[in-house]
């Protein structure tokens, strides 16, 4: 796809409506591999495009039940579960090649008036102050080579010295302007709230430029705690609070420039031995 970098992932959100609540979407080609956020960030579309715009998701629950195909058509079909007063649940199971690849729950809610309060943002070098991934040592043990090179996102890494132990925390958003559409930066968010929290799992066992475990996800949940810009930089602080049997499980949270919390993440990870090939 040949695209400006202002609409470089347009694409994740443009789905073909079939019948009733069937959609296809255009595969996006882009590596070897489908990206675990992709599926999500679509699923998360065809979610929305069955439910009223004056409620917004407020919870993602994903499983990941095997690997998409980059070159495959994908078929979702989302279930109507509820249509309350306040709340509205859908199921979203996408299909590649006659298989299931992904299932995803999500809750919308129309909001309410109430009590509110949230966990302080840590003090950490605002982006400006900070490098990209270019000159970051440990960027090849945490994520894939292809986010790297990726001039759709704007990571900026906090360093380790200014983190709190066992602790990563990093500057994001989404280059170039994002239409002002709250549903779209909900389902650009949840693309790229798989980016790099799964990975967070092995940084307490690898350090430097050397990845020796292969980190991929197993299930994801998002709470969106408040809509917000994915165009503006937002800190997000991830950590690892267990590891075993082969599986770990990484947390997250996402605060604004201002230091308010607008979205938390939990993530499970399967761990599996890089072959000694391709280290």
């Amino acid at each position: 796809m040949n695209r400006s970098l202002t609409d470089r992932l347009a694409w994740l959100t443009e789905l073909e409506r079939l019948e009733g609540d069937v959609f296809v979407a255009l595969p996006s080609g882009r590596s070897a591999r489908m990206f675990g956020g992709e599926a999500a960030a679509r699923a998360l579309a065809a979610a929305q495009a069955t439910v009223s715009a004056d409620r917004a998701v407020h919870v993602a629950q994903a499983s990941y039940l095997r690997p998409g195909n980059p070159s495959a058509p994908l078929w979702l079909r989302v279930a109507r579960l509820r249509d309350g007063r306040a709340f509205s649940q859908r199921r979203v199971d996408v299909e590649q090649e006659g298989k299931l690849i992904f299932t995803a729950m999500f809750s919308f809610h129309a909001g309410a008036a109430a009590f509110e309060h949230h966990d302080p943002m840590p003090v950490v070098p605002a982006p400006g102050e900070l490098g990209g991934v270019e000159g970051w040592s440990e960027a090849a043990a945490v994520w894939p080579q292809w986010l790297l090179g990726d001039p759709s996102v704007e990571l900026r890494p906090v360093p380790s010295g200014a983190d709190p132990a066992g602790t990563r925390a990093l500057w994001y958003r989404a280059a170039g302007p994002v239409p002002d559409d709250p549903a779209i930066h909900a389902c650009r968010w949840l693309y790229a709230s798989d980016l790099t929290l799964v990975a967070s799992i092995r940084l307490p066992h690898e350090r430097g430029s050397r990845k020796t475990w292969l980190m991929t996800s197993l299930n994801h949940t998002v709470w969106f705690h408040r809509p917000f810009r994915v165009d503006d930089w937002h800190l997000v602080v991830q950590r690892s609070s267990r590891a075993c049997d082969g599986r770990g499980l990484a947390s997250g949270k996402v605060f604004t420039r201002g230091g308010e919390l607008v979205s938390s993440l939990a993530q499970e990870g399967l761990a599996s031995p890089i072959p000694s090939v391709y280290k």
